[in-house]
């Protein structure tokens, strides 16, 4: 089966040109409604992912660029766990030295930050595991 029938967008044969290589990239990130810019929603709460800015119920709130990253990739995996490792992979470089509780303490203050908003989310502990993002139901 052809990689485009199966859903890609693109692709090149090897050996190809780095410069070539770019300019598909920056064509594919032209198009209309790209996978960078889009509007992540869970219950109250909507996140736009290129201007960084987070609403509860339409209200903007302010949030640390840790915090935002944090709450991007639990949204984008709403309903399911988020392993720790996987949040140190996004928020943080290689060389960075990353404390043991640094994501709890990420968490904790973003927890209190949307209940505080008056956020129909929650974020749960799955311990010795990650975090998981979750619709509140009536």
């Amino acid at each position: 089966m052809c990689g485009l029938d199966s859903g890609a967008d693109d692709y090149l044969i090897k050996p190809f040109a780095t410069a070539e290589l770019v300019a598909r990239i920056k064509a594919l990130l032209r198009r209309p409604g790209g996978a960078l810019g889009t509007i992540l929603q869970a219950g109250n709460v909507s996140l736009d992912t290129i201007g960084r800015e987070v609403a509860v119920d339409g209200t903007y709130i302010a949030l640390p660029r840790r915090e935002t990253a944090t709450l991007e990739q639990l949204m984008r995996r709403l309903g399911r766990v988020v392993p720790k490792t996987v949040l140190e992979e996004k928020l943080y470089g290689i060389d960075d030295l990353i404390e043991s509780n640094t994501i709890p303490v990420h968490v904790h203050h973003l927890r209190r930050k949307l209940q505080d908003a008056g956020a129909t989310v929650e974020i749960h502990t799955v311990r010795g595991v990650g975090y998981l993002l979750d619709e509140n139901r009536p």
